[in-house]
């Protein structure tokens, strides 16, 4: 699929262009790790009960917009594109 936001000539969708956004993927995995510690903790982060370590379930939203929007970066900056490039000659050499 061609991202719909290539053929937009209003500046203000630059952000959602290839290209407009720029990989964060420390950012990407802390985000991801967070969400599985969060679904691996036996408390659910609930007041009381939770160690110091737990992440509260009322953060869940946040978390998943989280690694929405890193995600979306990862694929408008080109890197998952390289990727896919990488692995689709490693694919080929077999």
């Amino acid at each position: 699929m061609e991202n719909p936001a290539n053929g937009i000539k209003d500046t203000m969708w630059h952000f959602l262009k290839d290209g407009g956004q720029k990989a964060n993927i420390p950012e990407l995995k802390d985000a991801v790790y967070r969400l599985i510690q969060m679904t691996t903790q036996k408390t659910a982060g609930q007041p009381g009960h939770a160690k110091a370590t737990h992440i509260s379930w009322e953060t869940l939203d946040m978390e998943l917009f989280r690694i929405v929007i890193e995600a979306t970066a990862l694929v408008l900056s080109g890197e998952l594109d390289k990727l896919e490039e990488i692995n689709a000659k490693e694919a080929a050499n077999k």
